[in-house]
């Protein structure tokens, strides 16, 4: 998925198929439904789709990978290490493009021009949108109050937390959490 121009496409065998196909099939039913949640529930189903399809890629063997293909799995690989697992106690240590691009031993404009490449987003993008899904689960799923959620994805004050969440999402964390609830 990620190497080079002329090999972007992943073969599937018979096994591979259900699991893709599902995917596709719970979009399309997304898609069709009148859920106001429906474009955060796509998005979800898409990074799903690009994580089950690296799954079951065949990509040809390290030693003939691109450098490139590297940096973002190894990005990938840090931002679903660096966010899983989220708790109060253990909150996010990174959350910008210069501390993951540090971590990798790779400049931030490097790490930006690859993954804005094969992803056609930005290292800032990835991250921002794993933190709301991570945000947005825990909402769902936790009664973890404002304050605690904006500490595990790393904000040191609750105001800035929801001005972040309002600001990409168009609503409050309290409205996302209220409106969940009168739709369970």
């Amino acid at each position: 998925m990620f190497t080079e121009k002329d090999k972007s496409v992943i073969r599937l065998n018979n096994a591979d198929m259900p699991v893709l196909n599902s995917l596709f099939e719970r979009m399309t039913i997304e898609e069709l439904s009148n859920n106001h949640l429906k474009d955060d529930a796509l998005q979800a189903y898409i990074q799903l789709l690009m994580v089950e399809s690296m799954r079951v890629a065949h990509f040809p063997k390290p030693d003939s990978v691109s450098d490139e293909y590297h940096y973002i799995h190894q990005f990938f690989h840090l931002l679903e290490k660096e966010t899983s697992g989220i708790n109060y106690t253990s909150p996010i240590k990174m959350k910008t493009a210069k501390e993951f691009a540090a971590n990798l031993s790779v400049h931030p404009n490097h790490l930006n021009a690859v993954l804005k490449k094969y992803t056609g987003q930005n290292v800032s993008t990835h991250i921002r949108n794993r933190l709301l899904e991570e945000t947005k689960a825990l909402l769902v799923q936790t009664d973890w109050t404002l304050q605690d959620i904006a500490y595990s994805i790393g904000f040191a004050e609750q105001p800035n937390f929801s001005f972040f969440f309002k600001k990409n999402t168009g609503i409050t964390p309290a409205e996302f959490r209220r409106s969940y609830q009168a739709t369970a």
